[in-house]
Parts: structure tokens; C-alpha cells; sequence
């Protein structure tokens, strides 16, 4: 039997880091919402592990990414959604997205008319209508002449019955139209056709009293335009795009602290940036980092449990609302595809905070690069203040690193145990032990 040590192909392809091992447990305990479509699978008893399998199978990264958001340990979410977040950012910085001004809401545009449509670019000048006539009078005896002359040639007993139902005809239409017989008919035709084709090169249409209208048409809608647009922009809030940034910003860097170190005071940050613009991924990011610690009163006396399933909630809407945001060159399914693959790397060890930490840069100041635009003004990630990260917090998770090396990890974090959830789970989290040490721990204990 070959040496199983050797066979490291599996290495890194166990998610560790889901809280709870089996379907069941994540919608009964993590509450998971459960449709109709995997109610089978849970009765099935399927594992966690396997089921994202099943979805990675079926592509339903949407459905993937939301068991995710209900089962990765709480920590390790937020390193996870604050990935996604930086991906989002690192996307509409090359693709940013064009917001239409509010004056060309129902502004009119240039109509297209397609080449078959267009009207000749040059038109022939007005005929002399007589001459046109007489020229037409001219062909037309000219044409009889000859018709009579055919008319002499054939037999004169057919000739004879010929005109006499001619003539019969002749007098029915005589009798219908004031005494003009079928030839003074069709003269008369070609007359008028060639006077009216005459007429379009007379006729002013600009002046006509049809174009007065639309032109006054026109003039009045554009004038309520206008009005319906000054009042849109007075009804709405101002937008101070110098401080919504700056808060984005804030809150990424108030969220990567909290990841470092997620202590009450990080959580109170994450809490009190996140209410700024919850509207924004950046701080709908920083409230689902609160809701992670646990404690909704995390500078309190007494401990205030954080709702089951208020984090998982959060985390869901916040991969909706990245996957449906603006600018960018990704689509819908594209985004949850990226945002699937960074929560399974961060569930099996392969992805966390350390190599960041080392280089004592935030990912998404890197990604943004070292002068960050935010509206009128510039940050520079060189100014603490600005990334919400300052050197207390940074030397306290190195000490942490210190302290906490002799700890056995690799039990806590087993989806064998008898607990089955990793151990930083907790509703208020001790003191922080680095994701990257305890992966390495576990993995050499057990793989070893």
C-alpha cells in the first residue's frame, strides 16, 4: 500500500472553517433558508462540504454563495466579504460606471433614420409645367396615330365589330362622366399627375401651419422638462461625494482592524461607521463585521447576543448588492462565480489576513494604490486616521501571534470534533489568534 503521507493531492481542499458540518444543522442552527428544492437533500443528511460541491457542479453560485454566508465562521466571513468587496472595487476602478445627469432625464435625442429612409440630398429643380404638358400631348397623338394605324390592318369584319362594342362602351362612360369617353380620361390623368408632381418642389412645409404646431408642441414639453427637473433636484438631498467616500473608505479600513483584531472597540467602530452609509457595500461590509462579534453592545456592561441569523442575513444582501453594483466588467453571474471561489478559499485555509498584516498594508489601499482620489480631496494609506487603523491594534495581534503559539488550534478547528464548530465562533470572541498559524497547526498535526 503506497505511503499516505505522500499523497498530499486533497491538501487544502477540506473547508475547516465551515461552522457547522451538515445541511441540517445549518438551516436548523444557522438558520439557512430552506426552500423546497433542498429539502430532499437534508434529509438526505448530506454534509456541508458535499453540498457545495453539488453547486459548484450545478454553477449555482448565488445559492453557494448564500450557504456560505450562513455557515463560514463568523471571522472568517468577514475576511471573506471584505475580499469581494476589494474585488468590486478593484473592478469599477477599471470600468467605473457613468451616472446619467439628472438634466437629461426625458431630454430628447437625435432620431436615427436609416439610409433606405433618408430623403434625396439633392432634388431636382421645378419644371416648366406647359412644356412638360405639351410634350405629353405629343406622345399621346403621336400614340394614337399609331394605334390607328394598326387598327387598318387587321380584318375589316373584326375591325367593324371591334368599334362597335368600343363605341358601345364609349357612351356608358360618356353618360358617367359629363361627356368623356376612356382616351379623354386617361389624357386628363396624366395632366394632373404631371401638375402635382410639380406641386412638391412649391409647397413651403416649414411655415405650414402642421410644423407651427409641433414646433410649439416641442417648445412646451421642453418646458415642462425643465420644471419637472428643477424640482426632482430640489426634492432630493444634497450629495456630499467628498464625505461618502470618505466613509467607504473608513469603513474598510474600520472592517480590516476588527479583522485583525476583533476586539469591542473595533466592533464599536465597524457599528458606528457602518450606520454612515448603509447603503453602500463598504458599510453594509462594516455592519455585518459588528453583528459578527456578537455582541450588540460591545462597550456595554451587560452582553447584548447578536439575533441567530442577523450576520447570515447581512452577509446575503451584501453578495446581492455587490453582484448587482454599477461600473465594472463583470455580470450578475460572473461576480457570484468570483465571490463562491474567495469563500471556498477562505473556508479551506487557502486565503486570510496574515500576508497583509505582514506587509502592514490594507488590501484595499493596495488596490486603490498609495494616493486614493475621494471626491475633492486625497488620502494618502499612509494616514492612520483616514484607514481607522492605528498601531495599537496591529501590535496587539502580533502579541496575540506570541501568546497564543503554544495553543492547539487544530482540534478547535476540525470538522470532526464534537462540537463540529470551529472555536472563535463564540458569541464574544477572545483575544485574536491568526487564521494563518492555526492553519498551519492543523494541517501539520493532522496531515502530517
Amino acid at each position: 500500500m503506497d505511503n499516505v503521507s505522500n499523497q498530499l493531492n486533497w491538501m487544502n481542499k477540506h473547508f475547516v472553517l465551515l461552522t457547522y458540518p451538515s445541511v441540517r444543522e445549518t438551516v436548523e442552527n444557522g438558520l439557512y433558508p430552506c426552500s423546497s428544492d433542498i429539502e430532499d437533500i437534508i434529509n438526505r443528511k448530506l454534509s456541508s462540504e458535499d453540498y457545495l460541491g453539488f453547486l459548484e457542479s450545478k454553477e449555482d453560485y448565488k445559492e453557494g454563495c448564500c450557504f456560505l454566508a450562513y455557515n463560514l465562521h463568523h471571522r472568517a466571513a468577514v475576511w471573506w466579504a471584505y475580499r469581494c468587496v476589494v474585488d468590486l472595487l478593484k473592478e469599477q476602478k477599471k470600468a467605473p460606471h457613468q451616472p446619467r445627469k439628472i438634466e437629461d432625464i426625458g431630454k430628447p435625442r437625435p432620431l436615427n433614420v436609416p439610409d433606405f429612409a433618408k430623403m434625396p440630398e439633392q432634388v431636382s429643380e421645378p419644371f416648366n409645367v406647359e412644356e412638360r404638358i405639351s410634350e405629353f400631348r405629343s406622345f399621346r397623338d403621336k400614340a394614337m396615330a399609331e394605334h390607328q394605324e394598326r387598327l387598318n390592318s387587321i380584318d375589316p369584319k373584326v375591325k367593324e365589330a371591334f368599334n362597335e362594342a368600343l363605341e358601345i362602351l364609349q357612351n356608358e362612360v360618356r353618360k358617367k362622366h359629363d361627356g368623356l369617353d376612356l382616351f379623354d380620361l386617361l389624357s386628363l390623368s396624366c395632366e394632373k399627375a404631371i401638375r402635382q408632381q410639380n406641386m412638391d418642389y412649391i409647397v413651403e412645409t416649414e411655415n405650414s401651419p402642421l410644423m407651427q404646431a409641433k414646433r410649439e408642441l416641442e417648445s412646451n414639453l421642453e418646458k415642462m422638462r425643465k420644471e419637472t427637473i428643477e424640482t426632482v433636484k430640489s426634492s432630493l438631498p444634497k450629495v456630499d461625494i467628498k464625505s461618502q467616500n470618505k466613509n467607504k473608505m473608513t469603513a474598510l479600513g474600520a472592517v480590516y482592524s476588527y479583522i485583525v483584531s476583533p476586539d469591542e472597540e473595533n466592533a464599536n467602530k465597524c457599528y458606528v461607521i457602518g450606520n454612515k452609509c448603509p447603503d453602500t457595500p463598504e458599510g453594509l461590509l462594516a455592519l455585518c463585521a459588528f453583528w459578527s462579534f456578537g455582541d450588540l453592545m460591545p462597550l456595554g456592561k451587560n452582553i447584548v447576543k447578536t439575533p441567530t441569523g442577523l450576520f447570515g442575513n447581512g452577509l446575503n444582501s451584501l453578495m446581492l448588492m455587490m453582484a448587482l453594483a454599477q461600473g465594472g466588467d463583470k455580470k450578475l453571474k460572473e461576480r457570484y462565480k468570483t465571490y463562491f471561489y474567495f469563500g471556498s478559499e477562505v473556508a479551506t485555509g487557502l486565503s486570510n489576513w496574515s500576508k497583509s498584516l505582514e506587509k502592514k498594508l490594507p488590501p484595499h489601499v493596495e488596490v486603490l494604490g498609495a494616493g486614493i482620489e475621494t471626491g475633492e480631496a486625497r488620502y494618502s494609506h499612509q494616514d492612520r486616521d483616514f484607514l481607522n487603523i492605528d498601531e495599537k491594534a496591529l501590535k496587539k495581534a502580533a502579541d496575540n501571534l506570541d501568546n497564543d503559539a503554544s495553543v492547539d488550534t487544530a482540534s478547535k478547528m476540525s470538522p470532526t470534533s464534537d462540537e463540529g464548530t470551529p472555536s472563535m465562533a463564540e458569541p464574544r470572541l477572545s483575544p485574536p489568534v491568526s487564521v494563518d498559524e492555526a492553519i498551519k497547526n492543523y494541517l501539520s498535526k493532522r496531515f502530517k
